[in-house]
């Protein structure tokens, strides 16, 4: 290629790359890229809609070093992922199994433009035209492999651009890969800056990672591990610090930002954060109530601010989070599903909002689309441990079981301690496969602090009634006394017409509990029949 052509950008499609300085052009704005990412694509440009084989890209974006082709994979999968390629019917890559891939449109030179040094990535606008506030910036410049790079020259870069490719799944960050991440800060709010650095050391055969992400405005640490990349399975050690990194940091990042919120909000995302910080901690009906109205207000004022929708759903497909107990019905499941559909309709490519999609429609009984969804939201993001689990419960439901164990299993994987634990979801998939002791002993460790004494804590409603059902399966001689306590828990917090009896329970328990077939629903509904008669 002459040094005329290399000036040149490449167009094809709806993007533009900018060879001059590395970048990636889309309809809206720059689009994020890791740098193993663009020189695939770049290295697709050039092909002229030939096929490009795996052979050639490991030996030159990788420089023929010796890599696990999921590192390959997992390149191609941020490219389309980038471009907006759908899962099914690709518009830009092709893959042509077991050789290599394509790029399909055609690519065009053009003269090289004028183009600002950064643009942030699109944000959603309200009607009026005004920006909607934008979610934390997380800052992660190259890793420091300084200790390392006389014998692991490449192994810094490869451990870098697998942890960027898993952060980018996560979309309510702001990610800025490169050193010139802080420039990016100029538009940020400061209390919403943060960086993430890793340090690579020798210790033997083995190489240690010490990960930390701090604050940008102190300095403080959020959060910090060590990491072990053994000798034995190199690759395989990059992949698993990758996943952990992302599972494991970011909802400490989350966590830190609810607990340095100021008083008076400054701006929308300000009180996004301060409605989820308050419905962290509700627990009565009229303080749920008031926080779903805050987020129908917050809604209102800026309809295409998708991260306000799943919260609200949740509160209206179970009866605010079971604190009003008979409180909802068929005007709040419309409402949910219609506020599911149209946050999907915001960000369809947003793992979290397939995942409310899916539920909207399991809980109307539409069982294929919602399989579908839940699907695409584990493809989209496979390292968000809460999602997983809502993922997971909602397979059991489908009587997908063997896939909500798998899913349950990775949450082990991603983030194994105690405290962190679904043992609800466990438990509860132990008493699908009807093993009645394995299930109680898991829901016994479900605790929450009891409404009326925060001093004293007692299972949660839904686990309680799980535990009352394995009981019930196992036969065993406190059914009654367990039904007793969970018929008065229902009863303290019911705030429907008349205080339910015995068929006003059943009825509750069925219509929470969305399984899809009717031999699931004659199960439960047989199992609480026997606690009754107890």
């Amino acid at each position: 290629m002459t040094d005329q052509e290399q000036a040149l950008d490449l167009a094809f499609g709806d993007f533009v790359l900018v060879r001059a300085d590395e970048r990636l052009i889309g309809p809206e704005g720059p689009v994020k890229l890791g740098r193993k990412a663009y020189q695939v694509l770049l290295m697709l440009a050039g092909q002229d809609g030939k096929l490009l084989t795996k052979d050639a890209l490991f030996e030159s974006v990788w420089d023929g070093m010796i890599v696990s082709e999921s590192a390959l994979t997992s390149v191609i999968k941020e490219l389309r992922r980038a471009l907006g390629d759908p899962s099914v019917g690709s518009l830009y890559i092709e893959s042509v199994y077991g050789r290599g891939y394509r790029l399909l449109p055609p690519v065009t030179h053009q003269e090289a433009k004028p183009r600002t040094v950064r643009s942030p990535a699109p944000r959603p606008y309200d009607p009026d035209g005004r920006r909607i506030s934008e979610a934390p910036l997380l800052v992660a410049p190259p890793f420091d492999d300084s200790a390392i790079s006389g014998s692991d020259p490449h192994l810094g870069a490869i451990l870098h651009e697998e942890v960027i490719i898993a952060l980018s799944r996560f979309r309510d960050i702001r990610l800025v890969s490169d050193a010139g991440g802080a420039d990016a800060r100029a538009d940020a709010h400061g209390e919403r800056e943060y960086r993430l650095s890793v340090r690579l050391i020798r210790d033997g055969d083995d190489i240690r990672a010490f990960a930390r992400i701090t604050r940008f405005a102190t300095g403080s640490i959020i959060w910090a591990e060590q990491m072990s990349l053994g000798a034995a399975n190199r690759m395989q050690s990059v992949e698993d610090i990758a996943r952990r990194v992302a599972a494991v940091a970011l909802p400490r990042l989350h966590d830190d930002l609810l607990s340095h919120l100021s008083a008076g909000p400054v701006d929308v995302y300000d009180r996004y954060l301060l409605i989820k910080l308050r419905m962290r901690g509700q627990d009565s009906f009229d303080e749920a109530r008031e926080i779903a109205a805050a987020w129908e207000q917050l809604i209102e004022a800026h309809p295409n601010f998708a991260p306000a929708y799943p919260p609200l759903t949740r509160l209206y497909n179970t009866d605010y989070c079971y604190s009003g107990l008979g409180s909802t019905g068929s005007s709040e499941r419309k409402r949910a599903y219609a506020l599911a559909h149209r946050a999907f309709a915001i960000d369809p490519s947003e793992s979290h909002l397939h995942i409310v999609k899916g539920w909207s429609h399991l809980w109307a009984g539409e069982t294929a689309l919602a399989r579908d969804h839940f699907k695409e939201a584990i493809h989209l993001n496979p390292y968000n441990q809460a999602r997983l689990v809502e993922v997971a419960k909602a397979f059991m439901y489908l009587d997908d079981l063997d896939d909500a164990a798998e899913l349950l299993e990775r949450c082990r994987k991603l983030t194994p301690f105690a405290t962190e634990a679904p043992n609800e979801e466990q438990g509860f998939l132990h008493l699908l496969r009807g093993e009645f002791a394995a299930a109680a002993g898991q829901l016994a460790l479900v605790r929450r602090h009891h409404p009326d004494d925060s001093a004293r804590t007692e299972p949660a409603i839904m686990s309680e009634l799980y535990a009352l059902l394995a009981a019930a399966g196992a036969g065993s001689d406190d059914v009654a006394e367990r039904f007793g306590h969970w018929r008065d828990a229902m009863t303290r917090r019911w705030v429907g017409p008349d205080a339910p009896d015995g068929e006003g329970l059943k009825q509750w328990a069925l219509y929470h509990n969305p399984f899809h077939s009717a031999a699931r629903r004659d199960w439960l509904g047989a199992l609480l029949e026997a606690a009754i008669r107890a």
